[in-house]
């Protein structure tokens, strides 16, 4: 078992601060999304220009909140990233944030668009345990989608090892 564990511990790791990330970014964006859509009376089940730019809105907050904490929590426990001087990290920060602003696109994409692509094809909320809105369907398409992108993203662009030379 520790073998596996030595073998798969980015791996393994990543999914973990990916959830904690998952749970930051998208507790943010319901936060948003369902209090003001009930403050502003803005009906989520319509594809309407209220309902998408919430939509946007509660995306980005969760996107920003989420890009902070996953840079931190990533280069910390994830990928034992050691670059301590300012400088450097900075440069990994913006790479970071540029990636992430890659798979934001993606996000919004399936965020606002998904839903609205739903209910214009006659799409209808139904219960099974929870009710199974667009936006809900959209949320868990969107983060297997952008887990897989920002994991590619971070280990090839963002926090790569140097090769030590012998």
């Amino acid at each position: 078992m520790k073998e596996l564990f030595k073998k798969y511990r980015e791996i393994i790791v990543y999914i973990g601060v990916g959830l904690l990330t998952t749970v930051v970014a998208y507790g943010v964006r319901f936060a948003i999304l369902l209090p003001f859509s009930a403050i502003l009376n803005i009906d989520l089940d319509t594809a309407g220009a209220e309902a998408s730019a919430l939509r946007t809105a509660a995306v980005t907050c969760g996107w920003i909140a989420g890009v902070v904490f996953g840079f931190f929590t990533n280069k910390s426990w994830v990928f034992q990233d050691r670059t301590s001087e300012k400088k450097a990290v900075a440069v990994q920060f913006g790479k970071f944030v540029l990636s992430r602003l890659g798979t934001y696109f993606v996000e919004w994409g399936i965020g606002v668009l998904f839903p609205m692509l739903l209910l214009a094809v006659g799409y209808k909320t139904f219960h099974i345990i929870i009710d199974f809105t667009p936006d809900l369907i959209a949320t868990g398409v969107s983060i297997v989608v952008v887990t897989v992108l920002n994991y590619i993203l971070s280990k090839l662009l963002v926090f790569r090892k140097k090769k030590q030379k012998e």
